[in-house]
């Protein structure tokens, strides 16, 4: 009941916030235009001129001119379906501009070739430009919430590029598309999350461009209002000690701690009985054994709005004498009757371990649960222990396609701690990508369910779509 209590009060909280939309674009996909706050271009030939309150903005190649824009995104909460930057050209040419993410330090009137932020990875084009028309890219993946942006553009053209700046009518902007406020509740999920505070890369908390991202993923859980935070195990490395995630954890994660229903993950059990785990979390974590710290059994379940929800424990050699994931295990018969006295249309399955994986970290241990979730119609397994992202098409325990009645799992060890790769592409394996970090969030509705990978920004990518339940 206080999940039901829980998701209850969190719909009602993102209905009265809205999305920042007036009430006649509230009723469907709504789409805002957001104007730059900031914009200018820098010139290797006068390296020390600044050029910010211009009407006209300028690329070139030779002498080297780069454009950059920066908005203020805000009143959103949730991600963007689509974020187009548009700029209006006065040049015509087949060769595109290019853009690329920069930080967002640089001001409008002090930015000079000299000082500029170094030009980042080019990751976008437009296509040939035409004189007297709007010039668009597709940013989708790079304005995930809310937040400032900052973006250069350059060419390849020895030709000069123009466009107009924010000192014009044509001032370069964002258009950004997103859906309308849903009554349904969202839950959001990742795995493998805190550095410990000994790690190099703790950094005070901050970590580095490529490892201990806990406090970025912890804005984005935030700033996405979930009913439930799926914490998919290894919460803390290195050993999940009490002591770490008090610190690391709590520091980061540790503020959704009440709306956290966590599994739990190898690294737990670098401490004797994932005690650690099991303290920090108290009976979030042992529902069905409300006091025990140590040694737990680690599974239970629940519903979020018309969705039944089990966490498995699939730390399958560390329960019932090794056997824990087995036939006739005490996890095994439970998951099945536990299934079973919850017929709900939709159904969502998590564990630290996944089933299937394009490396080496698959799990042939859970294979009996995974039959009994197949033969339960559940619809999702979630899971966490590869510090990547990987999407399935539906499957049976097999490894078969099954478009009508397989489970659908996704791969979601990308809270912070670092990232690993991948290896042979298994069979029904739709979308891989590592050195990412980021979140999961589901919408899910009474029929089906939305997804959504919401990157940290300083790891840009985006996937996202919806299935139906069985």
């Amino acid at each position: 009941m206080h999940k039901l209590i829980r998701s209850l009060a969190i719909v009602a909280l993102l209905c009265v916030a809205g999305f920042g939309l007036s009430p006649a674009m509230s009723a469907g996909a709504a789409t805002v235009s957001v104007a730059a706050s900031a914009d200018a271009y820098v010139a290797s030939d006068a390296p020390d001129a600044n050029f910010g309150s211009g009407t006209t903005l300028q690329a070139d190649a030779s002498p080297v001119n780069i454009i950059y824009l920066k908005f203020e995104v805000t009143n959103f909460s949730s991600p963007p379906d689509q974020v187009t930057l548009h700029v209006f050209t006065r040049s015509t040419g087949t060769t595109p501009i290019k853009l690329a993410v920069e930080p967002s330090s640089w001001t409008e009137s002090g930015i000079t070739y000299n000082n500029r932020p170094a030009l980042g990875t080019l990751v976008a084009s437009s296509g040939a430009l035409t004189a007297g028309t709007w010039t668009s890219i597709d940013v989708t993946p790079y304005v995930q919430s809310n937040g400032t942006y900052s973006f250069a553009l350059t060419t390849g053209a020895t030709a000069v590029r123009l466009f107009d700046s924010r000192e014009t009518a044509n001032a370069p902007y964002l258009e950004v598309t997103t859906s309308a406020p849903s009554s349904d509740p969202v839950v959001v999920g990742a795995g493998d999350v805190a550095c410990s505070p000994t790690e190099a890369s703790y950094n005070g908390g901050a970590g580095t461009a490529t490892a201990c991202h806990m406090g970025a993923t912890a804005r984005l859980v935030q700033s996405l209002s979930p009913a439930s935070v799926l914490m998919l195990g290894d919460g803390q490395y290195n050993s999940g000690s009490l002591s770490d995630y008090k610190t690391s954890y709590g520091g980061s994660w540790g503020a959704f701690k009440s709306l956290t229903d966590p599994t739990v993950g190898n690294h737990e059990y670098g401490t004797t009985g994932a005690g650690g785990y099991f303290t920090y979390f108290g009976k979030l974590a042992t529902p069905r054994q409300p006091t025990c710290t140590s040694k737990c059994d680690g599974y239970y379940s629940y519903d979020v709005g018309a969705w039944h929800i089990v966490s498995i424990n699939a730390e399958c050699t560390r329960i019932n004498g090794g056997n824990g994931c087995a036939v006739g295990s005490p996890q095994e018969k439970w998951l099945k009757a536990d299934l079973a006295a919850h017929p709900n249309t939709c159904t969502l399955v998590y564990g630290h371990r996944p089933r299937w994986s394009s490396n080496s970290f698959a799990s042939a241990a859970i294979a009996p649960l995974i039959a009994d979730m197949y033969d339960a119609g559940v619809d999702i397994y979630l899971s966490g222990h590869a510090h990547s992202y990987e999407r399935f098409a539906p499957q049976d325990p097999s490894g078969n396609a099954d478009a009508a009645n397989g489970i659908r799992q996704f791969v979601v060890g990308t809270g912070g701690e670092n990232f690993t790769g991948f290896a042979t592409t298994v069979a029904n394996s739709q979308l891989r990508k590592t050195n990412i970090f980021g979140v999961m969030r589901f919408t899910l509705h009474p029929q089906g369910y939305d997804y959504r990978f919401v990157a940290d920004p300083a790891t840009p990518f985006s996937d996202s779509g919806s299935g139906n339940c069985h």
